[in-house]
């Protein structure tokens, strides 16, 4: 979990691998930036054994000129192994923004809240 600003360049490194029978793996990313901020994810995953099972999720909020890159590789060498996984980047959700704001939050306490929800 991790916040840029300004100029912040964010590198994230993940790897799992999944060696023996049954083996279980979740690689999980959260990362919000603002400004002129860059965040750049990097995930792998390996199944190498029978009936092994991952998951990758990356969510990247980006706000003003910030740029977010999520690279999810997924690697699968045995036939009955699995491994699933899910990128999101985007802005704020207007609905969830939209529900804080109508309880009285002003839009940038309502954006702060959010991210810090992603980011706990």
């Amino acid at each position: 979990k991790v916040s840029g600003r300004g100029d912040d360049l964010i590198k994230i490194r993940e790897a799992g691998n999944l060696i023996g029978e049954k083996a279980r793996g979740v690689l999980t990313s959260r990362v919000a930036v603002r400004g002129n901020a860059k965040a750049e994810v990097y995930n792998v995953m390996v199944a190498t054994s029978p009936y092994a099972r991952g998951h990758v999720d990356c969510k990247e909020i980006i706000q003003d000129n910030g740029v977010a890159r999520a690279i999810p590789i997924v690697e699968v060498k045995h036939p009955k192994a699995h491994i699933t996984h899910e990128a999101a980047i985007g802005s704020v959700d207007t609905k969830q923004l939209e529900t804080l704001m109508s309880r009285g939050l002003d839009e940038e306490e309502a954006v702060d809240l959010i991210i810090a929800g992603l980011l706990s």
